[in-house]
Order: structure tokens, then sequence, then C-alpha cells
């Protein structure tokens, strides 16, 4: 539900370049462009966490989308042949775009792009790690427990108990 004090961003502040890539580019693609801009992708994430509210991090999803476009443009500029043969094996090879049938395409890409770019494939589990983002934008403040003012008082100690009369009804356990 929204309220007529809720704003909206306008069409300017939303409108970037969009990346027009197909998936089998951006999967292979994907453990590069991950390297490479992953500290605009965490601090992205960090905001859309801490915010919750998508609208406060417009600036940071701009920051990802502007270096994924520097990227892949890099990407046309030096490795483009090695590219275009590595996600045509992805499309091309299973229904699922699965890697393993492509490793011999990955590894020309791979040494292209390290070559060139100075950018070296990120070891398998790399972006699974727990990584510390150190943030330039200010810690939000915590959010304030709810207080409920009608809650009931509370109920009288209960009296002292002695042993059960039957014994325990877990007998194992004694």
């Amino acid at each position: 539900m929204f309220t007529k004090d809720f704003d909206l961003p306008t069409e300017e502040e939303l409108t970037v370049e969009e990346i027009n890539v197909s998936t089998p580019a951006l999967k292979a693609a994907a453990f590069h462009l991950g390297s490479v801009c992953e500290t605009q992708n965490n601090e992205f994430m960090l905001c859309r966490k801490e915010e919750k509210d998508p609208r406060k991090c417009i600036n940071e999803g701009k920051d990802v989308t502007a270096c994924s476009l520097a990227f892949f443009r890099k990407i046309k500029k030096t490795c483009l042949e090695e590219f275009n043969q590595y996600a045509n094996c992805l499309d091309k090879s299973s229904q699922d775009l699965e890697y393993r049938r492509c490793r011999t395409t990955q590894a020309i890409f791979d040494k292209c792009v390290l070559d060139n770019l100075n950018v070296e494939r990120p070891d398998f589990g790399y972006f699974c790690r727990p990584k510390i983002v150190d943030s330039k934008r200010p810690k939000p403040k915590p959010e304030e427990p709810i207080v409920f003012p009608d809650t009931p008082l509370d109920l009288p100690d209960d009296p002292p108990r002695g042993p059960a009369r039957y014994g325990a009804r877990f007998y194992w356990m004694e």
C-alpha cells in the first residue's frame, strides 16, 4: 500500500544505458565480470540489505551497470573472438549452458583475458566466501524494538512443586 507521501524516482533518475548481452554471453563472462566489478556489486547489495528501500540504492545500481558496461567494452576491444567462441560453445553444447563441455574454449578465453586485461579467473567457491565490505556510506540507524503498551502483567510465580506422584514421566532419564 502506498500513501500520498510516497515518492517514486523520476524517469531521468532511473534511465541508464542497458547491458545488451544474451544469457550465454553473460554466463561466459560471469566469473571475470564478478571479480572486476566486485566492489561495486558488494556495495550495492550491502545498500539493499541495510536500507531495505531500493530507491535509496539507485546510484549504487548505476555504478554496477557502468562497471559492467566498461568491462564488456574492454572484452569487445581485446578478446571478442575468444569470447564469442566460448559463449557460442555454451549456447550450443547443452540445453542448460553447462561449462563442462566447453573447457577448451574457456581456457582460451581465460588466457586472453589474463594476457590483455590482467584479470585472472577466480577459483571455484571464491564468490561464496564471506567478505567484509568497507563502505563509505554512513551506517544506518538500528531499528528500534517494537513496544507494545498493552502487554499483560506478569503471571505470579508458580508454587514450588514436589517430585511427581508416580515417578518421572521419562524413567530412562533418571
